[in-house]
């Protein structure tokens, strides 16, 4: 008769936690780099939206839900005043403009939708505006690395 190897509950729920984590921490990756764009349009040009495209990749990091990634940032951004609104299947529209910081009604979502659209249609290849990424984190980590062999 084969034995089985019954893993523990504590050993299943530290790999459940350590599976949520990274996940938290691609979800973290992706809202700094939507902030890092919202901060840059908002210096670099006279737009007060974006539409941030939620990669379906990560270079360097496991596959990752998407779906849950896209309520991350709409949950964490959206309280901050910022009207969003999802557009599929992976797209999210992102506002500061002078109405922003008021609360909106169904009639404004179904306006900012239908504006979203018409964005989109105006500008077919918003996406393909170079928008380079700089992970401020990994470049502190390099630079302790760096200094460390030094020594």
């Amino acid at each position: 008769m084969d034995e089985y190897k019954i893993p523990s509950i504590s050993s299943l729920h530290r790999e459940k936690h350590v599976k949520q984590s990274s996940n938290n921490d691609i979800y973290k990756t992706v809202l700094n780099k939507c902030i890092e764009k919202i901060v840059y349009t908002n210096r670099h040009t006279d737009k007060t939206f974006i539409i941030f495209e939620v990669p379906k990749l990560l270079i360097g990091h496991t596959s990752y839900d998407m779906i849950s990634c896209i309520h991350y940032i709409i949950n964490n951004i959206s309280v901050h005043g910022y009207i969003i609104q999802f557009i599929e299947p992976f797209y999210i529209y992102i506002d500061w403009g002078s109405n922003a910081g008021n609360s909106g009604s169904t009639s404004k979502e179904t306006s900012l939708q239908s504006k979203t659209r018409e964005l989109l249609r105006q500008f077919p290849n918003v996406n393909e505006i170079e928008y380079v990424y700089e992970d401020v984190h990994k470049k502190k980590q390099e630079k302790k690395v760096k200094r460390k062999k030094r020594h």
